[in-house]
């Protein structure tokens, strides 16, 4: 059988969400593997049940090659994501330390101050734009403390890695990958002078959780915690505060009850699934759907036409707060499931349950602006206009 061409070029972000969400629908109806010529050639699996088994499938279908087509080879494996077998189990035992379950739900009284301060910043206004204020920096200043950062090094690094992840794909990147290189090397050698109890220090001495860490390993650290950490949580935000504030009474709902917000938080990331498409490199012919991958071929796996697709989620355009068949694909699953998805969660549930707590009234004031695909894959808000009674100055609930 013969595969169906696409149409869709990923790395367009002229595209409107609106189009981009059509083209993942069409792929996904048309054919289980839909073919593109761009990029040097590759397939898409657009499919649920075809995109959960690949992602389980880490033998066959291997992100060693990177997860982005076309692959970038000025950047650095990105730990454990770009990594097979014993390697990537040994980047995902350094990586977890701060992420595991046990460590973000300590860490939840830090995310819990920096909410607060972000809000405390326009709560006093009556209105706000809540990408700019809260679901762009909240991510970004919680992985900066993470790490070690001071906030406001924290808050340049989100505009720097921002900057890098829009590039991808584009004659600019090489500019803006020096500009993370320098600032990133800069920090390290920071802690080399000035060292601390924290995880640069350690990647600038080399070792972190015994494993040696060299230059482009502590870069490719650096890439997951900033851009990982930063990116798909912040867009996550964004689509969860908009939820929240345009299905009918789910606003009110939450204000009196806080119960039902975890369910409300999955079927957001359902609906705006924030990083969409990931590549593999297919190890061994495999079949799907009645069509053959040839060894070597490249595929980009499409979670957010995943996410819709009506073999798996009944009405799956409509957001349904009662959904209680939620296998959402938005971290993935299998071996590379994301190592972020505790630490997201957590920032989701508490800067959504402060805002309602301190702002029971919010509502939009405005259209929200929502992008393309930014670098080939995010797709995020630019701005989320919103009103609400201003807060009496010093009071704080």
């Amino acid at each position: 059988m013969t595969t169906a061409p696409a149409a869709f070029d990923h790395l367009d972000g002229t595209l409107p969400a609106a189009e981009v969400r059509r083209a993942h629908a069409e792929m996904r109806e048309r054919c289980p593997v839909v073919h593109s010529d761009r990029h040097g050639g590759f397939d898409y699996l657009t499919r649920y049940e075809n995109v959960r088994a690949a992602l389980r499938d880490a033998a066959s279908f291997s992100s060693a090659d990177g997860v982005k087509i076309p692959s970038n080879s000025l950047l650095p494996p990105v730990p454990a994501l770009e990594f097979d077998g014993p390697e990537h189990a040994e980047w995902r035992r350094v990586l977890d330390g701060p992420l595991t379950p046990r460590a973000v739900r300590a860490f939840e009284p830090v995310i819990t101050e920096v909410v607060d301060l972000l809000i405390d910043g326009f709560a006093g206004s009556g209105k706000a734009d809540l990408v700019d204020q809260l679901a762009e920096p909240l991510p970004a200043i919680v992985i900066g403390r993470m790490i070690g950062l001071e906030q406001s090094e924290a808050v340049r690094a989100r505009a720097i890695a921002a900057a890098l992840y829009a590039a991808m794909g584009t004659a600019e990147f090489p500019v803006r990958y020096a500009e993370f290189h320098d600032t990133t090397q800069g920090w390290l050698a920071d802690r080399r002078r000035h060292p601390g109890d924290d995880m640069l220090t350690q990647l600038a001495n080399g070792v972190v959780e015994g494993k040696e860490i060299d230059e482009a390993g502590a870069t490719g650290l650096l890439v997951a915690y900033i851009l990982g950490g930063h990116h798909s949580t912040g867009s996550a935000l964004g689509g969860l505060i908009r939820h929240v504030l345009t299905v009918p009474g789910l606003r009110d709902e939450l204000v009196a009850d806080r119960s039902a917000l975890p369910a409300v938080i999955e079927e957001s990331l359902r609906l705006t699934t924030p990083l969409q498409l990931f590549a593999r490199t297919v190890r061994c012919p495999v079949q799907v759907g009645g069509y053959e991958l040839p060894q070597g071929g490249r595929v980009l796996l499409d979670l957010a036409a995943a996410n819709r697709d009506p073999r798996e989620f009944g009405d799956p355009d409509t957001f349904d707060r009662g959904r209680t068949r939620n296998r959402h694909l938005a971290f993935g699953t299998g071996v590379h499931v994301c190592q972020g998805q505790h630490l997201a969660r957590a920032e989701l549930r508490i800067a959504m349950g402060r805002l309602l707590d301190r702002l029971p009234d919010l509502r939009l004031d405005g259209e929200p602006v929502e992008s393309g695909l930014v670098g080939g894959s995010l797709m995020t808000h630019y701005a989320l206009p919103v009103a609400f009674t201003a807060e009496n100055p010093g009071w704080r609930a």
